[in-house]
């Protein structure tokens, strides 16, 4: 088996050597991320949704996941720091998730996202194929009681599935009766019989949004 260059997490710094495939694929059955679909370990298919019609938009499920770790233990007071070199900025400083690894054999929930850089608290994840660097350590990281308990990478493949759907506003049955000037603007009139131009205007729904439609005059202006 031809070997390979890899490298390793170990604390804050990156020790490469000489290892086998083999050994590299081992390391990464091994550890990873447990999406919400609970299907599979470092695989997800992000469902995403895209309505057409007089109601367009957008839909994309949330993306959860807990990091676990077939061989090691979680415990009390155990922690997993995890990291995406592909996001490093000009400092050099790399974007992190640190959660409690303490119950179940799973990590506190990591709530991810698309992106090309990082963003906000979500941590940011690029289509397809990701390496990620993770360290499982006791007591406080960076701390005098800080013990590593296992360092390593794994690789995790996120994409997404886009489904179309029609989606119309859905109109209600009975019209919203309002005041309009010369020009058709609305206008706030205290009593309709002073209203220039009484009217019945179309009133809807959109993905819980209220929304307004044509305007139709009860009687026309005249001089």
């Amino acid at each position: 088996m031809k070997p390979q260059n890899i490298c390793l997490l170990a604390g804050i710094i990156f020790v490469c050597g000489m290892t086998s495939i083999s050994y590299a694929q081992e390391k990464i059955e091994n550890a990873g991320i447990v999406f919400n679909d609970g299907k599979s370990l470092n695989k997800k298919i992000v469902d995403v949704v895209e309505y057409i019609g007089t109601c367009p938009g957008w839909y994309r499920e949330n993306i959860v996941g807990w990091f676990r770790h077939k061989e090691v233990p979680a415990k009390k007071g155990r922690r997993v720091r995890i990291i995406n070199e592909k996001f490093k900025d000009i400092t050099n400083r790399v974007p992190y998730t640190d959660r409690k690894y303490r119950k179940n054999d799973f990590s506190q929930a990591i709530r991810f996202d698309f992106g090309n850089t990082h963003r906000g608290s979500k941590f940011v994840l690029r289509p397809g194929v990701n390496k990620l660097y993770y360290q499982i350590y006791d007591g406080k990281y960076g701390k005098s009681n800080m013990k590593t308990v296992e360092t390593g990478s794994f690789v995790i493949e996120v994409n997404s599935e886009v489904r179309e759907y029609k989606r119309d506003i859905e109109w209600k049955k009975n019209l919203y009766f309002v005041c309009v000037d010369r020009d058709g603007d609305i206008i706030q009139e205290e009593s309709l019989d002073k209203c220039p131009y009484p009217a019945a205007q179309e009133v809807g729904s959109c993905n819980g949004e209220t929304v307004y439609g044509k305007i139709r005059y009860i009687k026309k202006y005249t001089q």
